[in-house]
């Protein structure tokens, strides 16, 4: 009865942009994360950090209501972005996640995802985790409901370019996407399979986040509407040899002066 009664937690929306196939979306965050967002036309940055979430409303609290449902069963939810500035062992993310939580969790703010952030458990579909080395893919399952999630498969069912084809994806020319400059990168997703497209220059590229199809179709319980988030975090003591270790890259993430720009999102 306590977590019924307790505040949303302070935010600020950011701004709108279109999204083909959903109209006006409100770019919304905690209040930390002023510092580290800007909105511009149909594109927002993050700089030095920060966590970003969609929202149906343009409000300065999040609260239960205030995040957009995103239909994502058979369909493609595609957008560009650039990596051109996110090194290595940084993580430039996009990611859907079950909210809100059964409750306002540990920041009032009704977060929840598989790895058990904020004090709630609820499905997690990693749909970018990257950097201008490699990007990967994972899915993250739960045991239970909407309204009763627990012991969330932290580790997932993933894949990585880099494993896929190791020319598919850096900072050159030799790869089919240069991360160097921007480019197209679509989402799908069904009962059978989860999968990323990107397309540059008349070039293209996939792979499948998931080999696992019964895992695929248990993650599909969760695709009737999830919430997007965007976030770049990473620093000298954060392991991300987990994502891009596999690829050689050398130094540590430079958090403050990185950047990810998202701009010109569809659902089709």
């Amino acid at each position: 009865m306590m977590t019924a009664l307790a505040y949303p937690a302070i935010a600020k929306n950011f701004g709108s942009i279109q999204v083909d196939g959903l109209g006006e979306v409100f770019v919304i965050g905690p209040d930390w994360t002023g510092d580290f967002i800007t909105v511009s036309g149909n594109s927002f940055t993050l700089h030095g950090g920060g966590r970003i979430y969609f929202g149906s409303q343009g409000t300065d609290e999040l609260g239960p209501n205030t995040y957009l449902q995103i239909p994502l069963m058979d369909k493609h939810f595609a957008y560009t972005v650039d990596l051109s500035n996110v090194g290595c062992h940084c993580n430039a993310a996009g990611y859907f996640i079950g909210m809100p939580g059964a409750g306002p969790g540990d920041g009032g703010d009704w977060y929840c995802d598989a790895n058990f952030v904020g004090g709630q458990w609820c499905p997690e579909y990693d749909c970018l985790e990257s950097n201008k080395y490699t990007v990967a893919g994972t899915l993250h399952t739960c045991s239970g409901d909407g309204s009763n999630w627990w012991e969330c498969d932290r580790g997932g069912c993933q894949s990585n370019a880099f494993n896929v084809d190791p020319n598919m994806f850096c900072p050159e020319d030799r790869c089919t996407i240069n991360t160097q400059k921007p480019f197209l990168i679509s989402h799908a997703q069904g009962t059978e399979y989860a999968n990323i497209w990107m397309s540059q220059d008349g070039k293209e590229a996939s792979f499948d986040i998931c080999w696992d199809g019964g895992y695929c179709n248990n993650m599909a319980g969760s695709y009737g509407g999830m919430v997007f988030s965007a976030s770049l975090w990473g620093g000298p003591d954060i392991d991300m040899g987990w994502l891009d270790g596999m690829t050689g890259c050398g130094g540590t993430c430079d958090i403050g002066g990185s950047s990810v720009t998202f701009s010109n999102f569809e659902l089709w």
